[in-house]
């Protein structure tokens, strides 16, 4: 099923990239700036992540600083993940109380192998215990075309986790030189893991650093994203690694979404065919997202996979 979604996507990437090709106008910029629809910022992002409130909960320097304000709501078993963010022309503020640990461009989850299997079974997205509010602050921005253009922003954020009580910081970097973005962020993190009674242990308090890379390209309505997550745990010299390959097809006011991801870890993983668990190192998924611009302040979607149950979820995104 996985390579008949990737077969059926390259395909419609050539064939509007075939209608496209004699257009001198990029619809990546329209997207990337929003000079056609509206408010600069607002609602699309500038990488491959579909869902700009979860960019923010990976790298604050994602927070839109144009003027303007966004509402983001993903919507999963009548449960809505929601994220608001506030530019001032400069400077912009966001806060989310969603996690984006087990979603699909964010990190792994930790819990216990038990656990994994009962929630994915019952396809029970993760439990969300952190409420992040990150800042940004616009430190260059160059107008113009291709090279002539770029942009830098700085980010910093705090991640409130519900269950231990502690606020953590984070730090990210984004920066935009004509068709290229990169983006880098570092952040301190930690998870509650609770044992049945009949393990007879006390609950454990597991502290990692969360260290993530991006690069990007836009080509006419393509663009393409890579993206690197990994856990350094403070009680180990284990490493997770996790890699993500994006393609975003965009054509007049439609956004098409595919990616690939790879995680390399030592937890397990639940099988969707045989519904048991496999222990295996590399772990390989897809997720798949349409997205619209009903209206000049309004864009509405539908993502599968995006929280890795092989569900699917309604996304609307509201800018003024």
């Amino acid at each position: 099923m996985n390579t008949k979604f990737i077969k059926i996507f390259i395909s419609l990437i050539f064939t509007s990239l075939y209608f496209e090709c004699a257009s001198a106008y990029t619809e990546v910029d329209c997207y990337k700036y929003q000079g056609c629809i509206g408010v600069a910022g607002s609602g699309t992002p500038t990488n491959g992540n579909p869902s700009y409130g979860n960019q923010i909960k990976l790298n604050p320097s994602a927070v839109p600083t144009d003027e303007g304000f966004g509402f983001e709501g993903i919507l999963y078993r009548n449960e809505v993940d929601v994220s608001l963010a506030k530019g001032t022309g400069r400077v912009g503020a966001a806060i989310s109380p969603s996690n984006s640990e087990e979603t699909f461009f964010g990190p792994p989850g930790l819990e216990l192998d038990e656990d994994l299997y009962q929630r994915k079974y019952a396809a029970d997205k993760f439990a969300s215990s952190k409420v992040t509010l990150a800042t940004a602050v616009n430190l260059i921005k160059k107008g113009g075309d291709g090279l002539r253009s770029g942009s830098l922003n700085l980010g910093i954020m705090g991640k409130y986790n519900k269950l231990t009580k502690s606020t953590l910081p984070g730090a990210g970097l984004t920066a935009t030189f004509g068709p290229f973005n990169f983006s880098t962020a570092s952040y301190k993190d930690e998870t509650l893991i609770h044992y049945p009674d009949f393990y007879f242990l006390p609950d454990q308090i597991v502290k990692y650093n969360v260290k993530t890379y991006s690069w990007g390209l836009s080509l006419s309505s393509l663009l393409l994203d890579q993206s690197t997550l990994q856990l350094f745990f403070d009680d180990s010299d284990e490493k997770w690694t996790v890699h993500i390959t994006t393609l975003s097809l965009m054509v007049k006011k439609m956004i098409i979404t595919a990616s690939k991801r790879s995680e390399e870890s030592s937890r397990a993983a639940y099988n969707f065919k045989t519904k048991m668990l496999d222990y295996i190192e590399v772990k390989e998924d897809v997720f798949g997202g349409f997205q619209f611009h009903a209206t000049k302040n309004l864009m509405v979607g539908v993502l599968y996979n995006y929280y890795m149950l092989h569900e699917t979820s309604i996304t609307a995104t509201i800018f003024l």
